[in-house]
């Protein structure tokens, strides 16, 4: 992924980053109908946000990160629970 002028911290963040859950919440907010729409070259990670892009470079998601941390926490309670249970 190349870094753009004046986005150099960003670029550090993105590189450690999975635009997957980002994606997913997109999709299920019905932001975008598919991953495909979103250009991830284009897209950037914020200090506490997530800018989904197309390939056009318009916003077409932009998602706290804290958001994206709740659902995965959830998910994993709930994945604890079913273990417990089984």
């Amino acid at each position: 992924m190349a870094c753009q002028l004046g986005r150099s911290r960003n670029c550090l963040m993105t590189s450690s980053f999975s635009f997957k859950p980002a994606i997913e919440f997109a999709i299920s907010q019905e932001k975008i109908k598919h991953e495909d729409e979103v250009d991830l070259s284009k897209s950037s990670v914020g200090i506490d946000s997530v800018v989904l892009r197309n390939a056009d470079g318009v916003v077409i998601a932009s998602i706290y990160k804290r958001i994206l941390k709740e659902i995965e926490d959830s998910k994993s309670l709930e994945e604890g629970d079913q273990a417990v249970e089984s």
